[in-house]
């Protein structure tokens, strides 16, 4: 005999979630109460008796709003160094240049590498863009 507490708690652990999410059927409180081990858990989730409640990121949707011009104080390299926004970008098309080193032909990676580090790129488009226009990709 288990409490729903230790059936929720073995739930969460099973399915990898927060005991805050898991919903348990009342309408079978009978067969909750006779779960004692998480093998009998596991029926009650294959049954549909335990389920998982929808996770929802309010802050998310939060942090999308009040972003406009009205909202900011400070110009743009107050808010972020151009330094801080100059290793964002070298970060990211590094990043992108790792992912398509198999495309790349070969000798080219580290040319284009150096190339990032000396701001030849606005962005990963750009980058695309130079590679595409000069044959640097194979196929």
């Amino acid at each position: 005999m288990a409490n729903a507490t230790t059936v929720k708690r073995l739930a969460a652990r099973i399915l990898g979630v927060g005991v805050s999410r898991i919903k348990l059927n009342t309408e079978h409180r009978d067969e909750i109460e006779a779960a004692a081990r998480a093998e009998d858990v596991k029926e009650l989730i294959k049954k549909g008796i335990i389920t998982v409640r929808p996770f929802h990121r309010r802050k998310v949707v939060k942090d999308k709003r009040k972003r406009g011009p009205g909202k900011r104080k400070g110009t743009k390299y107050s808010r972020k160094s151009r330094k801080e926004l100059w290793m964002e970008r070298v970060r990211a098309q590094r990043k992108l240049l790792k992912s398509i080193e198999s495309q790349l032909k070969p000798g080219v990676k580290r040319q284009v590498y150096l190339k990032i580090k000396g701001g030849a790129f606005k962005g990963k488009k750009s980058l695309m863009n130079y590679l595409k226009e000069n044959d640097l990709l194979k196929g």
